[in-house]
């Protein structure tokens, strides 16, 4: 007989049938995060819609969170049971600028996709972040601390957060810095350092004044899938463990793809700031104190992770790179 299962069948059991026979969608599919959870549920699903405003891929379908009457129209022909709503404006700076382009999408958009949620008995899963946090806190923040976001991204996923609340069944899971997506899709910190190295800069700045939790797109996507199968709905936090400054992340991306003597110089926030320059909490460490709780928490510290994520996307282009140059010289 199987170990988790009793004569009448578990619980578990029943729901791990539940979630191969669900029907899913899963909106702003075509970024980092996407790039891991759409493969992972589509092993392990019959059913995948996978969406994003622009269709890039030839597994995306061009889906709208803005567009009501699309949504409405995907909602009834395609009738999901479960949605991942990885849909999001995500860059902080075009959130500053353009208040009422992140309003739309993760304020409105967020709320349109609670509400059919609802109407249609669907399970929801709102993706949301650490910077719905101000950051003044000592230490790492749990479910139970108060959001208070000082930027209109965090402010607007916030707001998304508390749409979701519009549907009964509802997960919102807050990730952190997030690291993935490999050449293709990764635009944040983690390939900007790498095309500094690749592109044979001797000294790296990062900031060493604002402190975070990475996020493996990859381990998310597989604890993620783990907790909808208890359907313990609610607030989790779903970071990697440990924390750090981007001048640490920084510094073990160099130590992993080059022994050129390339060097990471420390700076404070100030030295990006022409660039960088809508509002970043002092910290976004999170704590996934309900995965703890659960004994559910599968995530990997943030080394451990980045290392498996530099080797598998980056180490083959920067070893082609090294025997380049050493046959240049």
């Amino acid at each position: 007989m199987d170990a988790e299962a009793g004569s009448q069948g578990s619980p578990l059991v029943d729901r791990r049938r539940i979630m191969h026979s669900s029907r899913v969608l899963i909106t702003g599919c075509g970024g980092m995060l996407g790039h891991a959870v759409y493969p992972y549920f589509a092993q392990r699903c019959e059913n995948v819609l996978a969406t994003d405003r622009i269709a890039g891929e030839p597994w995306l379908r061009q889906l709208d969170v803005r567009d009501l009457s699309r949504m409405q129209a995907t909602f009834a022909s395609f009738r999901p049971q479960l949605v991942l709503h990885l849909a999001a404006e995500t860059d902080l700076e075009f959130c500053e600028t353009h208040p009422e382009m992140a309003k739309a999408t993760n304020d409105r958009g967020t709320r349109t996709v609670a509400e059919l949620c609802e109407r249609t008995g669907a399970t929801l899963v709102y993706i949301s972040t650490a910077g719905v946090f101000d950051g003044e806190k000592e230490g790492f923040y749990t479910e139970q601390d108060s959001p208070n976001p000082i930027m209109v991204y965090g402010q607007t996923k916030l707001a998304g957060e508390e749409h979701a609340h519009r549907c009964g069944r509802h997960y919102v899971i807050r990730a952190g810095w997030m690291i993935g997506g490999g050449l293709s899709k990764d635009h944040k910190f983690v390939s900007k350092i790498v095309a500094q190295i690749f592109a044979g800069k001797k000294i790296i700045c990062a900031v060493s004044d604002k402190w975070g939790t990475p996020t493996y797109t990859q381990d998310f996507a597989m604890n993620m899938f783990r907790l909808l199968q208890t359907e313990q709905y609610g607030t989790y936090h779903m970071v990697c463990e440990g924390a750090g400054t981007r001048y640490d992340v920084a510094v073990q991306i160099v130590d992993l793809l080059t022994d050129n003597g390339t060097q990471v110089r420390a700076v404070d926030s100030g030295f990006f700031q022409d660039v960088y320059f809508a509002p970043r909490p002092r910290s976004e460490m999170l704590l996934n104190a309900n995965l703890r709780r659960m004994g559910l928490n599968l995530m990997r510290h943030w080394k451990d992770a980045m290392r498996d994520y530099i080797e598998a996307e980056f180490a083959a282009e920067a070893a082609r790179l090294s025997s380049t140059a050493l046959k240049r010289s």
